[in-house]
C-alpha cells in the first residue's frame, strides 16, 4: 500500500483520475480507468498496474521516473496475493492517522558538511543571517560587503530555514524537529521548540505582527503539514494537511492573509491562514516544486522545479501565463522582488535575473521574459535572498559559501562561513601590516 501512496496515488485519485483512474479505494482501482480493467486478482504479469511500471513499458509509469526494483518486487507481490486492501496504510498509518515519527538518534555532523541551506535578509536590509550546517550566522550588509556580526550553533543537524521578525529583533531557525528563536543581537537563545513537531522544518514564514511563524512539517514521501507557532508561547497552535510530500517551499502575502506552498507532489496550493482552507490549487510542475515566490500585490506567483522550469501563475485563474525559462538544472530558489524583477538560482550554481515578463498566448513556447546571468558560484546554490530594491542578490552554496553581487552581476562579498573560513578572515582582519620597506 506504501508503494500505491508513495508513487501513484498522487495523479490517481477521486480528484485527478488521470487516465480515468482512481487508486484510493480497492473499489475504484478494480473497475480500472479510461484503458479498462488495470488489476487481475493474482496475476501481476497480466495486470497493467505493474506492468506499466517497467523500463520498456510504453506508455510508462510513473511518467518522469523508474521505480527502483524494491518497490517493484513488493507490488509484484501483493498483486499475487490477490490485491489485498489495508485502507489504514494506504492513508498513512494505523486508523488512518500519519505514520508514527521515526527514532531518530542524531550525530555530529561531518567535519567538511557545511552547506549553506537557508538565507534570510533582516526588514531594513542591513543584516544578513545564514545556516552554515548547524550554525547560524548574522553579517552586517555595508558598501564593502559583508562582515561578521554574530555566530553561534544553532542545531544538531543543518539549519533548513531561517525568518526574521518584522521588528528585526528576533531571529527563528528550523531544523529537524527543533525550532529555535533567538534574540538577533548576539544570537542569545530565547526560546527552544521540540514538541508537536515531526520531521524537518524545511521553510519558515513569520506573519507581519510576529505574533506567529507557519512551519514546513511532515514525512518525506508521506506528508506536508503546515503548522502555526505562537512566538509568544512556543506552543503550536494549530496544524493542518498541506502536501502528499515533503514541503520546500512557502511565501506569505505582504497582509499575512494567505500562504502559498510547493510540494514534492508536483503541487502547488494556496491557503487560507486564518482558517487553513485551500484557496487554489496548481498543477505545476512534472517532478518536485522547490521554490516560489508572490509578486508584490499578491496576483501572481513564480515558481520552480526539479523539473527545469520555472513559470509565472495568475493566482486567481491558476493559469500559467508566463515561461519564464526552461534550463538543465533545477531551479532552488526563487525571489519575486518588490521592485519588479525575478531573481532565481540553480544547483548548477547559476543566479539570474528575469526581467520585462509578458504573458504568453496559448501559441507561444518560447521564453517570454528577458533573462540575464548575474553570476557563476561554480557549485550548487541552495538558497536566495534580495534587497528590497534588488540592489544586492546573496545566495548559499552547497560547500559553506555566501555570495554577493549587484543588480548589474559586480561580484560584492564571497565569505566562507565554515569555522575555518571564518576564523581566517577574522585573523586577517585583525592582523597588523608589515612596515613598508624603506
Amino acid at each position: 500500500m506504501q508503494v500505491l501512496k508513495a508513487h501513484c496515488v498522487s495523479c490517481h485519485n477521486g480528484d485527478k483520475r488521470k487516465g480515468g483512474l482512481d487508486l484510493t479505494s480497492r473499489e475504484a482501482m478494480m473497475v480500472g480507468g479510461d484503458e479498462g480493467v488495470v488489476v487481475v486478482e493474482g496475476q501481476p504479469e497480466a495486470s497493467t498496474l505493474f506492468t506499466s511500471l517497467a523500463a520498456e513499458a510504453d506508455p510508462h509509469m510513473p511518467p518522469k521516473k523508474q521505480l527502483a526494483a524494491a518497490p517493484l518486487a513488493v507490488l509484484e507481490s501483493w498483486l499475487r496475493a490477490g490485491a489485498p486492501w489495508d485502507a489504514a496504510a494506504l492513508a498513512g498509518g494505523a486508523g488512518g492517522g500519519p505514520t508514527p515519527p521515526r527514532p531518530v538518534a542524531l550525530a555530529p555532523l561531518p567535519a567538511g558538511y557545511r552547506p549553506v541551506m537557508a538565507l534570510a535578509l533582516s526588514p531594513d536590509g542591513s543584516r544578513l543571517a545564514a545556516g552554515c550546517g548547524h550554525e547560524v550566522v548574522i553579517f552586517a550588509v555595508g558598501p564593502a560587503g559583508l562582515s561578521l556580526r554574530a555566530r553561534a550553533r544553532a542545531h544538531l543537524d543543518p539549519v533548513q530555514s531561517i525568518a526574521w521578525t518584522p521588528d528585526g529583533r528576533r531571529l527563528i531557525t528550523g531544523a529537524f524537529r527543533r525550532v529555535m528563536i533567538w534574540d538577533a543581537e548576539g544570537l542569545a537563545p530565547e526560546r527552544e521548540i521540540l514538541s508537536g513537531l515531526t520531521d524537518r522544518i524545511t521553510a519558515l514564514q513569520v506573519t507581519p505582527d510576529g505574533g506567529r511563524v507557519l512551519l514546513a512539517d511532515g514525512l518525506t514521501a508521506e506528508s506536508g503539514v503546515v503548522r502555526v507557532l505562537e512566538v509568544a508561547t512556543g506552543q503550536v497552535a494549530r496544524s493542518w494537511p498541506a502536501h502528499d510530500d515533503t514541503i520546500f517551499a512557502m511565501t506569505l502575502n505582504a497582509e499575512g492573509t494567505r500562504l502559498a506552498t510547493a510540494g514534492g507532489d508536483r503541487l502547488v496550493r494556496v491557503w487560507d491562514v486564518a482558517t487553513g482552507t485551500e484557496t487554489a490549487k496548481l498543477e505545476a510542475h512534472s517532478t518536485q516544486v522547490l521554490c516560489l515566490s508572490f509578486n508584490s500585490d499578491s496576483s501572481q506567483l513564480v515558481t520552480g522545479g526539479a523539473d527545469r522550469q520555472l513559470k509565472v501563475w495568475d493566482v486567481k485563474t491558476r493559469e500559467n501565463t508566463i515561461a519564464l525559462a526552461a534550463k538543465t538544472s533545477a531551479f532552488t530558489a526563487v525571489v519575486w522582488n518588490s521592485a519588479g524583477p525575478v531573481f532565481a538560482v540553480t544547483d548548477d550554481g547559476s543566479v539570474l535575473r528575469y526581467t520585462d515578463m509578458k504573458a504568453h498566448t496559448g501559441a507561444q513556447s518560447s521564453d517570454t521574459g528577458n533573462e540575464r546571468q548575474l553570476g557563476q558560484a561554480g557549485a550548487a546554490l541552495y538558497c536566495l535572498a534580495s534587497t528590497a530594491g534588488g540592489e544586492r542578490i546573496f545566495a548559499g552554496t552547497c560547500d559553506g559559501r555566501v555570495l554577493a553581487w549587484d543588480q548589474d552581476g559586480k561580484p560584492l562579498a564571497a565569505v566562507d562561513v565554515t569555522p575555518a573560513g571564518l576564523a581566517a578572515a577574522a585573523a586577517a582582519a585583525t592582523s597588523t601590516p608589515p612596515p613598508p620597506n624603506q
